[in-house]
């Protein structure tokens, strides 16, 4: 929407409104700020040479968000201690406006809104602090006092000419940013949302070539050696550590300062050279920084090393390395959340609970490169881990700033191969915090194949308890005569027309008294036996009153799987010698279910997925003994048995 026009009073150059409510703009000749009363113009200053700028955002820029169309009109310039951003102003297609933020690349959209409730007060406001705005809750993560550098363009307010600001930056636990702006005497509230770059689909966009790259900082030669010192990131740079010397030198002093000498008296070569190119996550990314960093716990030192990746236009993402193991490290902007679902902190980031997994101060050793704050080798920070394999989420807090970022388990062959390096990496050592367990997956599917198949055996077992005919192929009444010189016997033959197995029940009238029973089934055609024996008992009587009894009049006879055949039994009886006549009754029953070799199928079901389990459960026991939590009886010297866990 295209604004009124006139001219520059200091000047006299043309200078025309892009947004009909603006209210201040500057002067593309004399760089005057001008600002617009109706119908005239004032020239109330002069801005001086804003800083080198690398953003690919410039006025002129337009893109599309949630379906609305903007174009980028002014913007204004902050510097801070440790970087810098800048507020551009955007004038939507229905002619409201608003505000993108770029810091460092990292990209949020916000408009002025009314407080629900009263802001905190500058000197009040705290790291930490909550706060709510239309029902999400927020918190106060980071306070920067920012040094005002200029303005450029067209914005909705006279401003200019600002001296230190104090701004509290807000997030929720979703993509919600907000902004409590304490540049005026009373505190103004900006809302909105992070977005990535591609979100925008900005147009018109710086595109880095020569012309581009010598509006912003390229390089300078060491104040300490001499060297040249080349900034691939340009001015989104805070620090660089010269490759010669090791200094680390303050990019944004035009006398280039330095922040301290080289550190490190044995330098460290990185696995990733500096300068390296690779298309990394959908984008190409050099490798512009390097750093080493280590904890001490208990007395002991453990060092990893990261590596600063540089996109014009997505920004900053890292890639760390500690004993081979790798991640893909990005900044979240979401705020986490606390979870107390388990025993262990616990935080949630979106629909992933992370588990605390270490508390350390973090401490820079070694520094090689550019880097987006302003590094230094001895700085320490407090740090927190939590992890849900194979994702990891780290906080890093100093008092005026907590971050997050979230780091991914990644394949050393898959960098290898992305930065064209030589050889081949080296094979990771011991069980890392988030490295994937190679035996979860397997895990699962073993006890899911498990379930399925147990139900086929269980569905097996019952068909065969309920279609099992249990048809009686023998049965005859016998009497036993004690004194009888010789009592065996055997029966008339009978038929098993299929193989199966076969049950023999002996049933008695025995009171007071016992019987045994030795049996042979033979097969009448091969005369092969299948012997048995029994005996059968039952005594009863009346004692203090009570009647009592013990034993059981019959018993029952289980014989293996026969095959098919004419059978007989063998039945040679033995009892008291002065017993009474006992009558009893043989019965031969075929087709039988035998549960057994069901049963038997299922605990050998049961034997991969138990084994495979307790290795899943050896490999998380390791991984547990790194962590804050690891039993106070346990060894530190498992890193060196993971060889087989690779191979499985």
């Amino acid at each position: 929407m295209r604004g009124p026009a006139g001219r520059c009073p200091n000047c006299g150059a043309p200078v025309r409104f892009r947004w009909s409510s603006a209210v201040q703009t500057t002067c593309e000749s004399c760089r005057s700020v001008i600002v617009r009363h109706d119908v005239d113009l004032e020239t109330i200053g002069e801005i001086a040479d804003l800083p080198p700028d690398s953003s690919p955002i410039q006025i002129g820029t337009t893109g599309t968000l949630d379906g609305r169309s903007f174009s980028v009109v002014g913007r204004i310039v902050y510097e801070y201690d440790d970087g810098g951003w800048n507020e551009w102003h955007v004038v939507y297609a229905d002619g409201t406006s608003g505000w993108l933020s770029d810091a460092q690349l990292e990209y949020a959209v916000s408009s002025l809104v009314q407080p629900e409730k009263r802001l905190p007060a500058a000197d009040g406001v705290r790291l930490g602090m909550d706060y709510t705005w239309d029902g999400r809750p927020l918190q106060v993560t980071t306070l920067t006092t920012a040094h005002y550098k200029g303005v450029e363009g067209e914005l909705p307010f006279e401003y200019w000419g600002k001296q230190d600001v104090l701004f509290a930056d807000l997030r929720g636990h979703d993509a919600t940013f907000g902004t409590i702006d304490y540049s005026d005497g009373a505190p103004v509230l900006f809302i909105g949302r992070f977005v990535s770059f591609d979100e925008l689909h900005l147009q018109n966009v710086r595109t880095f070539e020569a012309e581009d790259r010598s509006k912003a900082m390229q390089g300078f030669n060491c104040a300490n050696c001499g060297a040249a010192v080349e900034l691939r990131a340009l001015s989104q740079t805070r620090a660089v550590a010269c490759t010669s010397c090791g200094a680390v030198i303050d990019t944004r002093d035009r006398n280039v300062t330095i922040l301290q000498t080289a550190a490190a008296k044995q330098p460290i070569s990185p696995r990733i050279p500096l300068g390296s190119r690779a298309d990394w996550a959908g984008r190409p990314h050099d490798v512009i920084g390097f750093q080493q960093r280590s904890v001490t716990v208990d007395g002991q030192r453990y060092a990893w090393d990261e590596y600063v990746l540089f996109n014009p236009y997505v920004g900053f993402r890292y890639l760390t390395e500690y004993n081979g193991h790798w991640n893909d490290v990005t900044t979240v902007r979401e705020l986490p959340a606390m979870d107390s679902s388990g025993s262990r902190a616990a935080m949630r980031l979106g629909d992933v609970v992370f588990k605390h997994f270490q508390h350390a101060n973090a401490r820079t050793d070694f520094v090689l490169g550019e880097f987006p704050w302003r590094v230094q080798v001895g700085e320490e920070v407090a740090t927190d881990d939590f992890v849900e394999p194979p994702y990891m989420l780290s906080g890093e807090g100093t008092e005026n700033e907590r971050t997050w970022s979230r780091g991914m388990y990644t394949d050393p062959q898959q960098i290898w191969k992305a930065f064209d390096l030589p050889a081949t990496p080296p094979q990771p050592v011991g069980v890392f915090a988030n490295q994937p367990n190679p035996y979860a997956e397997k895990s699962t599917a073993l006890w899911r194949a498990f379930r399925w198949l147990s139900v086929l055996v269980v569905v097996l077992m019952l068909y065969r308890m309920l279609t099992a005919s249990g048809a009686t192929v023998f049965s005859h009444d016998f009497r036993y005569q004690p004194g009888v010189p010789e009592s065996s016997f055997v029966t008339e033959p009978f038929v098993l027309p299929s193989d199966g197995k076969v049950e023999v029940k002996i049933s008695t009238t025995v009171s007071n008294s016992w019987l045994g029973f030795d049996l042979a089934l033979i097969n009448l055609e091969t005369g092969d036996a299948h012997n048995t024996d029994s005996e059968v008992s039952f005594y009863s009587g009346v004692e203090g009153g009570e009647s009592w009894s013990e034993g059981n009049r019959a018993a029952t006879l289980s014989l293996p799987r026969l095959p098919a055949g004419q059978y007989y039994l063998r039945v040679e009886p033995e009892g008291p010698p002065n017993g009474p006549e006992v009558p009893y009754k043989i019965n031969v029953r075929r087709d039988l279910p035998d549960p057994f070799p069901y049963l038997l199928a299922l605990v050998l079901l049961t034997l991969r997925p138990i084994w495979v389990w307790f290795r899943k459960a050896g490999f998380e026991a390791r991984r547990n003994a790194e962590s804050d939590y690891a039993p106070s009886t346990s060894d530190d010297d498992d890193d060196d048995d993971d060889a087989d866990d690779d191979d499985e």
